[in-house]
């Protein structure tokens, strides 16, 4: 079927083009009227082709989720604090690991523990 319509296309266009270039308004209404017919088909196929999925393809999406969770928790970017409401920005700042070193570290205001 994919080659069935490339080739209706490629027919469909090489008409429209003859029939533009000689003046010829049957070939060219003929040309335009088969790559109409020509696209439907092909989004069908390209639409069929997507979603088909290969037990390797599956296994690989699978494993880059993986890789992707594991650098996540390296991070620390599944310990941090969800916001108070949705919209708002959370007043912390952002959490990292204990063991990241960062560039320009930040200086944030500690509020100073007293005894009681």
């Amino acid at each position: 079927m994919p080659i069935f319509a490339f080739t209706l296309l490629l027919v469909g266009l090489s008409a429209g083009v003859l029939g533009l270039l000689g003046n010829n308004d049957d070939m060219w209404r003929a040309g335009l009227f088969v790559v109409l017919t020509a696209v439907p088909l092909t989004i069908v196929r390209t639409v069929q082709n997507s979603q088909h999925a290969s037990a390797h393809q599956l296994a690989e999406a699978d494993r880059a989720g993986y890789f992707r969770a594991l650098d996540h928790v390296a991070r620390g970017l599944l310990d941090t604090p969800a916001p108070p409401q949705p919209g708002h920005r959370a007043d912390d700042a952002e959490q990292v690991a204990g063991n990241v070193i960062t560039l320009r570290p930040h200086h944030w205001k500690q509020s100073g523990r007293k005894a009681q």
